[in-house]
């Protein structure tokens, strides 16, 4: 085998411009796949990290558990850690802040993905550990030691000394979910024998899921609402898609870029040689001999190619390592903290690479050995598929000789020009698709933005809680103070109510409601949350009453929904009437046919789910009563026959029905989710209907984009001032994460554009490739041409025609692909992504936080 490798080197050296463009082929579509690959593998290992912060790494939880119970799970063989824990109140602070205890095991914190910084963890029955920004929310110094007297409902007053200072969960901070930890008190359990909630981690190796079910079991659980899968850790770890389709999608389109060129590339050389192998076989070489030569030859381009391919790729990884980026596989952003190598891409990678050159080397060691010496030695390899037809085409009539030449080579080599089509397509495409994307992205955002209102994209966000008295909220006094703040650009803020809407049971839109008001009420309406009933029957036997919300307008606001009206529906809605009249614009939720507002499996069109159009009227009512004496508001609406006496009704005619609810026009509370109608009237109308008056419960701020570290710190103590007013206030501060968020796209925005580069590249070598191709497959013809006068100037002209015909087809081939392509991303980002992707991850996302912090 040696004597075959020594004749490859000697081949190989001897056309080292065409050996050495086949290696970076190779190495470059390897590069491309493993570097995809593993950036791709990182992401789902910092996927899994970011599932972990936000729901914990217990892969099930179980809830109303016994103390024999939790005894029998910290024995079974196939768990890795167990965290008991139950629910000791909630403690009301005198600042209006209120945290959740939890009384847990010291692997509660592990558990949640977070540790002790200082001091150490609560195990006596007197000690407490905080998060240093629950310690900040409380305006409680970070000083070990020292007492802190607690009040709650369920156990009254306490003092307990902080022993513990725990690491900041960044999710549980820009969510605004406050906990503080004491001991688990096994004293506790003798009084409430079913109260533990236990956090299971099982061992690698296992089906977490059926593990899950098979440890139920065991413990003796009967009823499944007992037992709640982490799903949303799972499937990020790969338990319910084992298999990354995007990646083997995308690696799948790169190798075909990359082994075409491959292929087109060592064709070319080995044809280049026909004549070298002819002359071999004419002193008696074998034909296994000369595919012994062509094997050793790939053996050793491909090694050197997949070895410098995998390692620039690894590299290349290794240097990205602690840099922000939007991975466009997986569309999430992430810090690249953890580098994982996929040993699946690199095998992918080889494999593909491997495949198109033995492919390629089949196919010389075909011709090599099919065509006789002498016609090897001659070149004449292709004189018997010359045609010739003396017809001229349409467009011939327009060329002159040479061109005509070069036009009758495109055509009959109908295979090389639709593997160079097929190669530049697939690069130009990318980056087309890819750059129109974050144009509409940016042209919508900035269309929106050109209104004046820029609330959607606010820094800090305030949103007083659910079960606050209806009647409670900021003053526009209040408010105005934050906005005098040096640069803080805007403050906006809206009035919102609970209601109900009186509906005819013909005002559902036929299946689509029906179903929509018995999934709410089951399921989308949250029962765990005690929220009540989203739908009662109504004062007749044909008509209901279904939640909704009510939001209060200022005129200013007002003008800006009549703006976003006319942008995103191309319709107009009369301001001067709302601001007087009893009218109001509607928000209608879509859905399936079986009412789920989320389900993208689902069969059907989203429909809207009641038949109401421009000009029906509609009937709000209320417990204006109720509201005024500040009872609570969700008894009020739970019960509704208790209080129906002060309920009211007020009706408005329907002048405009968004499709889509603005996010700066919705309260952010669970009962208020956009899977619910929406009304909005003016402020005018809002005082009428409620009675309630310069009273707003949600406000959001923007800063300006250069305002310095002295103004924001300003404006946060001020945001938190007003927070602390009411208790359970929600207090969102994203201006740091906004300002990673833009380093983010700094990083992803050059190494989409590298690999858009690198593929185009490719491509282009594909164009160059095949033209020497088709020189070198006709040389007979051109020899014979130059015989009967053509020029070196005229041969010149030839071959760059036939480039450009390659280049121009290519070029418009693949400008109809990413058009189409466009169009695809155009109707997902219009029509369907925001129907129920929205409704779908707001909703999985409040049950799993709700299962860890409730």
């Amino acid at each position: 085998m040696l004597k075959y490798m020594k004749v490859a080197w000697k081949h190989i050296k001897e056309y080292k411009k065409r050996s050495i463009a086949i290696v970076l082929s190779i190495m470059l579509s390897v590069f491309l796949v493993v570097t995809i690959g593993s950036l791709s593998e990182s992401a789902r290992v910092l996927q899994v990290d970011d599932i972990i912060q936000n729901t914990g790494r217990n892969h099930v939880f179980y809830n109303g558990l016994g103390k024999a119970q939790i005894d029998k799970i910290s024995k079974e063989k196939n768990v890795k850690e167990v965290a008991n824990s139950f629910n000791y109140g909630t403690w009301k602070s005198n600042n209006g802040v209120n945290v959740d205890i939890l009384a847990g095991e010291k692997k509660l914190l592990y558990m949640l993905d977070t540790e002790i910084i200082e001091g150490k963890y609560p195990t006596e029955s007197n000690e407490i550990a905080i998060e240093g920004w629950v310690l900040d929310r409380l305006r409680l110094p970070h000083e070990l030691n020292k007492n802190i007297k607690l009040s709650s409902k369920e156990n009254g007053e306490k003092e307990f000394k902080l022993v513990g200072i725990i690491k900041n969960r960044l999710h549980s901070q820009s969510h605004d979910f406050r906990n503080a930890f004491i001991a688990f008190d096994k004293g506790k359990l003798a009084q409430d024998k079913e109260s533990i909630e236990t956090l299971v981690e099982f061992k690698e190796g296992v089906t977490y899921k059926n593990e899950a079910k098979k440890l139920g079991k065991a413990i003796g659980i009967k009823d499944e609402s007992q037992i709640q899968l982490n799903k949303m850790l799972l499937d990020a770890m790969g338990e319910f898609e084992a298999v990354d389709w995007n990646l083997v999608r995308i690696s799948l389109l790169l190798m075909l870029v990359g082994g075409i060129v491959i292929y087109s590339l060592y064709s070319i050389s080995v044809l280049k040689r026909v004549q070298e192998y002819g002359m071999m076989r004419a002193i008696c070489s074998t034909k296994k001999q000369i595919v012994y030569i062509i094997l050793s030859e790939i053996f050793i381009l491909y090694i050197v190619g997949a070895s410098l391919g995998s390692l620039t790729g690894m590299l290349f990884t290794y240097v990205l390592k602690g840099s922000k980026m939007a991975i466009f596989i997986t569309e999430a952003q992430y810090k690249l903290d953890t580098v994982v190598i996929s040993k699946f891409s690199i095998g992918l990678a080889m494999l593909s690479a491997l495949g198109s050159i033995l492919l390629a080397g089949l196919r010389g060691g075909i011709l090599a050995n099919k065509v006789s010496p002498i016609e090897a030695m001659n070149k004449a390899t292709q004189d018997k598929n010359v045609e010739i037809k003396e017809k001229e085409s349409f467009i011939e009539r327009f060329m002159n000789v040479q061109n005509k030449v070069s036009y009758k080579n495109l055509k009959r080599n109908k295979k090389v020009l639709m593997f160079t089509i097929i190669a530049m397509a697939v690069g130009s495409t990318f980056f087309m698709a890819r750059s129109f994307k974050e144009e509409l992205h940016g042209r919508s955002r900035e269309k929106l933005e050109s209104i004046g209102d820029k609330s959607p994209w606010s820094e800090i966000l305030l949103n007083l809680d659910m079960n606050e008295p209806m009647k409670n909220g900021y003053t526009k006094e209040q408010l105005d103070e934050i906005k005098k703040i040096p640069q803080v650009e805007n403050v906006f803020y809206i009035q919102a109510l609970y209601s109900k809407l009186k509906l005819d049971k013909e005002q559902l839109n036929e299946t689509n409601g029906e179903n929509y008001i018995k999934f709410m009420n089951e399921k989308g309406f949250y029962p765990e949350a005690n929220l009540g009933d989203f739908y009662i029957e109504g004062d007749t036997k044909d008509s209901v009453m279904i939640r909704n919300v009510v939001t209060g307008l200022r005129d200013k606001d007002l003008e800006y929904l009549g703006k976003i009206f006319s942008i995103l529906q191309n319709e107009k809605i009369d301001i001067n009437r709302m601001k007087n009249e009893p009218v109001a614009v509607v928000y209608i939720p879509k859905t399936k046919e079986n009412g789920a507002p989320y389900d993208e499996k689902a069969k059907g069109r989203y429909e809207p789910v009641l038949d109401i159009k421009n000009g029906d009227k509609i009937k709000v009512t209320i417990p204006k009563e109720g509201y005024a004496k500040g009872i609570d508001n969700m008894e009020l609406l739970s019960e509704h026959k208790k209080y129906s006496s002060q309920y009211v009704d007020k009706e408005f005619t329907v002048i405009g029905i968004v499709d889509e609810l603005p996010t700066q026009y919705r309260d952010q509370n669970v009962v208020a989710m956009p899977t619910i109608p929406y009304v909005l009237i003016s402020e005018n109308m809002f005082k009428e209907l409620s009675g309630i008056d310069n009273s707003y419960r949600a406000v959001r701020i923007n800063l300006e984009e250069n305002i310095s570290k002295e103004n924001y710190k300003l404006v946060k103590e001020k945001s938190q001032e007003l927070s602390e007013i009411f208790e359970r206030t929600l207090f969102v501060d994203i201006y740091e994460f906004n300002k990673e968020q833009e380093k983010s796209s700094i990083t992803d925005n050059l190494f989409q554009n590298a690999i858009a580069v690198i593929l185009i590249l490719i491509s282009g070598l594909s164009i160059y490739n095949n033209i020497n191709y088709n020189l070198i497959s006709r040389t007979r013809e051109h020899g014979i041409m130059k015989a009967i006068g053509l020029t070196k100037k005229q041969f010149r002209k030839m071959i760059e025609f036939e480039g450009i015909m390659y280049g121009s087809i290519s070029a418009i081939f693949s400008c109809i692909v990413a058009l189409i392509a466009e169009m695809g991303i155009f109707v997902y980002q219009v029509y369907l992504f925001i129907r129920y992707i929205c409704f779908r991850y707001m909703y999985f996302q409040y049950r799993h936080i709700q299962k860890v912090f409730l």
